[in-house]
């Protein structure tokens, strides 16, 4: 039952439907697996088994009389630690949220059961999910599969160590500086952050806002790109709140073959330098694009001032967490970048930081950069169907925790970069609040998986997806870490 983990989890459910295959048993497999790997992983921090089982032989029952919730049937799932799940803790890893027991099911949960899945567990995020690393004091640290001296990214750390180990079907994370793209790069899987607001957020969170937080994205992460596009159309919606006058509008994207899309590039820029290595597959993945006849359109890329978009977003971002920080903790942190007397530290954190506590008036002001941006962007998707992109600058780094992020390099092609910059292909298309796919390219500097992002114009989320479709098909996906075939 080892190989049924890593089977897609479409093809999962199409086992059970042709009753090849039992609900009971597949959770077993699933069980299996984070016994076997989890303890060096630290992915799964909670789960409840018995509930699970209980509900898989419920569901075999069903499957015997022909009856089937959804197109998740029988699937098991976990999901990132910071979504509710009715009587589990939620607690963002942060102490105080310890004895914080949800009392109701995330939006995205209560969609995932309701089309059949089995979501019996959650995966680790780093406190207040603002790390691309997954640690806290209630939980620990989690290790990335692919090297355990290395960091899963984060804040949806835990949900990409876990898929890319078998030790869930299918997961879900969140999104506001890469929180699932970033994960997905570093851990060779498929991560989608869908157009701001498609998604609902309700109940992801300690305190209900019964709003979207600014950038903030749900999405699906996955091991293929067809699962993918499965869980995004079973998560996608707005909010309660909203769906008495609006409701979602994404033209779907039926193309399958590469050669059926015109593919902008941005591989490099100077506000975050990518790694000789990467940018060199990435270089190799557009040459094998053109090979299959994919449209590469060189030399355009959207008319606006990098560095002053990067700064935009990094203030909007600071303010999007600012409920999060007392005045005082934000003072701290710009006391602390200052101390550093380090110009780009100053620059990117201390922007980010300022953000914190901006007035109305100056948000409002940003936020009309954004939309001016964003209608720059409109313009170039006109004749572009995916703007390709890094994903960071880097593959996976290793664990450092010391000291707080601010204080953290990153050592790019032999100079020392703060570890911040690398947001910059987070905000890129985030902060306009365009859908991005991140898939693997495959593994450079002895085996560690790298990514393309694949940017679309805004709405046009089955665009990303169908594209990221066609490069599995053509080109190749996901792999199993070594550390799996280690040890089968």
């Amino acid at each position: 039952m080892s190989s049924i983990v890593f089977q897609s989890a479409k093809l999962q459910a199409k086992a059970i439907r042709k009753r090849e295959l039992k609900p009971s048993d597949l959770i077993e497999a699933h069980f299996d697996q984070i016994d076997k790997f989890n303890p060096e992983i630290n992915a799964v921090i909670w789960q409840d088994r018995e509930t699970a089982k209980e509900l898989a032989f419920q569901m075999d029952k069903e499957v015997e009389r022909g009856e089937f919730r959804g197109p998740l049937h029988g699937i098991p799932m976990t999901v990132k630690e910071s979504f509710n799940i009715s009587g589990a803790p939620t607690t963002w890893g942060d102490p105080e949220n310890k004895n914080n027991i949800a009392e109701t099911d995330s939006d995205a949960v209560h969609k995932l059961r309701n089309a059949g899945a089995i979501v019996f567990g959650k995966t680790n995020v780093p406190l207040n999910l603002v790390e691309w690393q997954t640690f806290n004091e209630i939980y620990g640290t989690t290790n990335n599969p692919w090297d355990v001296t290395r960091t899963p990214g984060g804040s949806s750390g835990g949900s990409a160590a876990a898929l890319s180990t078998g030790m869930t079907a299918l997961e879900v994370g969140s999104d506001a500086g890469s929180s699932i793209r970033n994960p997905a790069h570093y851990c060779g899987v498929f991560g989608m952050k869908p157009t701001f607001k498609v998604v609902s957020s309700k109940g992801q969170s300690i305190y209900e806002s019964n709003s979207e937080s600014d950038i903030s994205v749900v999405g699906p992460l996955a091991r293929t790109a067809e699962d993918l596009k499965l869980a995004f159309e079973t998560i996608e919606g707005l909010r309660s709140i909203e769906t008495s006058a609006f409701k979602t509008n994404l033209p779907k994207d039926n193309r399958m073959r590469l050669n059926q899309f015109r593919i902008g590039l941005k591989l490099d820029d100077k506000e975050s330098p990518v790694e000789h290595d990467y940018l060199i597959k990435l270089q190799e993945f557009v040459q094998n694009l053109e090979k299959v006849g994919a449209k590469i359109i060189r030399n355009k890329t959207p008319k606006l001032d990098t560095e002053r978009h990067f700064m935009n977003y990094l203030s909007l971002v600071g303010a999007s967490d600012s409920e999060h920080f007392t005045q005082s903790e934000i003072n701290n942190l710009i006391s602390g970048v200052n101390a550093l007397n380090n110009e780009h530290v100053s620059r990117i954190c201390g922007t980010r930081f300022r953000g914190l506590s901006i007035s109305h008036r100056d948000w409002l002001k940003l936020n009309l950069i954004r939309n001016k941006n964003r209608l720059i962007f409109d313009e170039f998707f006109e004749d572009i169907d995916i703007l390709l992109t890094p994903a960071t600058g880097s593959p996976a780094f290793k664990h450092d925790q010391n000291g707080p992020r601010y204080s953290r390099f990153l050592t790019i092609n032999g100079k020392e970069y703060p570890e911040m910059a690398q947001l910059f292909w987070s905000g890129y298309s985030g902060v306009v609040g365009l859908p991005s796919v991140v898939g693997p390219i495959g593994q450079i500097k002895g085996l560690l998986p790298v990514g393309y992002q694949a940017i679309a114009g805004h709405g046009r989320d089955f665009t990303a997806l169908a594209f990221a479709g066609a490069v599995e098909r053509e080109l190749g996906g996901f792999t199993i870490p070594s550390l799996c075939h280690k040890k089968s």
